[in-house]
């Protein structure tokens, strides 16, 4: 058989984040969103396939009757099985950020938040509730051939992690994530295409007015934060054995460091690391990175008020910039509290 001599470009993929049970008009779990109007386009510099391998149903055990595995040794089966995906988007629009946003906290509208107290929606097959998307990965190639395009429905998305380093990527946001299906991803050609009202939105570390640490200000060189979902998949129905529901009854966690200059403020932080938070909620190191004074007045902010500090590394060495140390932190919540804010807004 002749070779096909076709070469395929990654950067002519395109990825698409829609919102599913969400959406304008929402779209039951199990069916997939169809509407162009509610997909963004994630610009991210290269897109990594739906994982299908790793949460794939198989079996490789090698029976007796012979030393070496026949083919019926091997057992593969999608049923009851799990589809991830993972992306890091330098984030270049306000719709797509949001989005991600009200996927992670459940929340409508900034700035997106998680209280102490929050309870999960309900996430069963045919139900509208919850926050789930539809993720396209798209060749837009004229040329493709049949089963390169993917269709990711009924996505929960488990992780997110906001980045800025004042040394990289000119301090604008990155965002990583990951999303879990447990429902099969399509490969099939699709037509689904973004829609076009994307609003520019490059929010960048310099951006970040205010910069505190326990009401004291800091020289911030870099900022991460982590938010963690967990969602499994429970139970089987349909010919595929896809998803009965989902449960979100998994710890939801708030963590991430910081690094900052060394000096009359930041060296504060060791004590606060070193005594015990549980004893007072005077020994909290409350965390705030805003374009505004004010979270939530401004456009752009991350808040975490019940942080407590888990880490310290103080880099002790020659270096021209000065000494830097890199703050570890928590987030918790009580009641009625905040976990965490993120305020992303026009």
């Amino acid at each position: 058989m002749a070779i096909a001599g076709v070469v395929y470009s990654g950067k002519q993929y395109a990825l698409y984040l829609g919102r599913q049970t969400g959406a304008s008009t929402p779209v039951a779990m199990g069916t997939p969103s169809g509407v162009n109007g509610e997909f963004v386009e994630l610009d991210v510099v290269s897109i990594t396939d739906v994982d299908f391998a790793g949460g794939l149903v198989a079996d490789r055990t090698l029976r007796t009757g012979q030393q070496v595995k026949r083919r019926t040794d091997h057992y593969v089966s999608e049923k009851g099985a799990t589809k991830t995906f993972n992306f890091e988007w330098v984030c270049s629009n306000l719709q797509g950020l949001q989005i991600l946003c009200e996927l992670l906290t459940e929340d409508t509208s900034s700035p997106y938040a998680v209280a102490g107290n929050f309870q999960p929606a309900t996430y069963k097959h045919g139900a509208t509730t919850g926050k789930l998307a539809t993720i396209v990965l798209k060749n837009l190639d004229s040329d493709k051939a049949a089963g390169q395009d993917r269709v990711m429905h009924s996505a929960a998305l488990t992780e997110l992690n906001f980045a800025m380093d004042s040394t990289s990527n000119g301090g604008r946001l990155v965002v990583t994530g990951t999303f879990m299906t447990g429902y099969q991803v399509a490969t099939a050609a699709t037509s689904i295409a973004e829609a076009t009202s994307e609003t520019r939105f490059v929010p960048t570390i310099f951006d970040c007015t205010t910069k505190t640490v326990d009401s004291l200000d800091v020289v911030m060189k870099s900022f991460n934060m982590s938010v963690g979902y967990p969602c499994e998949r429970i139970g089987y129905q349909g010919a595929n054995a896809e998803a009965e529901m989902y449960s979100r009854a998994g710890e939801i966690t708030c963590s991430g460091s910081m690094t900052v200059l060394y000096d009359t403020n930041s060296d504060a932080f060791l004590a606060t690391m070193l005594t015990d938070p549980g004893a007072s909620a005077s020994n909290l190191a409350p965390i705030v990175l805003s374009d505004n004074a004010t979270v939530g007045s401004g456009n752009y902010a991350f808040e975490v008020l019940q942080a407590v500090l888990t880490s310290h590394s103080l880099s002790i060495e020659g270096a021209e910039e000065g000494m830097m140390v890199e703050i570890g932190f928590e987030g918790t919540a009580a009641g009625s509290e905040s976990l965490f804010k993120i305020d992303a807004d026009s």
